[in-house]
């Protein structure tokens, strides 16, 4: 983070996002910036969130490979620490890799479940407990027309997005 916040800036609250890359998750991020929020960015690329923390006051990044569940648990716990419990929290980190059902393999498939979707069920756990206590919080998960229908090249991605949807 750029600066220390102050304690009128601790006071604002947090949405935490996966998958703070370049287009999406950028966007919501300047979002909810924008709206008041300190944003906890959350990518596996360090030159990418120190880009974001430069442009969005009150946002922090933190160095995290969702696909890692502990690694992303531990996260978490320290946007709590670090910046408070998240009203908000965003599910945008994504995988794909586009291949025919024929040419798709079990071990990709398994890591592409485990970025789209087990990781958003880490996530959920994670936060939701903390918006119940709170009363109020929102868990938001980004999503593309994969979830509802599949195309043949998209034999490992459609059924990823397609169980986020569900």
């Amino acid at each position: 983070m750029s600066q220390l916040m102050n304690e009128a800036d601790m006071q604002k609250p947090v949405c935490l996002i996966t998958g703070a890359g370049d287009g999406t998750g950028a966007a919501m991020a300047r979002r909810f910036a924008a709206g008041g929020y300190r944003v906890a960015l959350l990518a596996r690329t360090q030159s990418r969130l120190q880009k974001l923390e430069a442009e969005l006051d009150g946002s922090r990044g933190y160095v995290c490979d969702v696909a890692d569940l502990d690694q992303l648990r531990s996260t978490i716990s320290k946007v709590a620490s670090d910046l408070g419990q998240p009203r908000v929290a965003i599910h945008n980190a994504v995988l794909g890799e586009f291949k025919p059902l024929l040419a798709a393999d079990a071990a990709t498939f398994e890591k592409m479940f485990r970025v789209n979707t087990t990781a958003l069920m880490v996530l959920a756990q994670s936060v939701v407990p903390a918006m119940i206590s709170a009363g109020q919080g929102a868990l938001i998960v980004t999503g593309n027309t994969a979830a509802w229908r599949g195309k043949s090249a998209a034999a490992m991605f459609a059924p990823t997005k397609a169980a986020q949807r569900i």
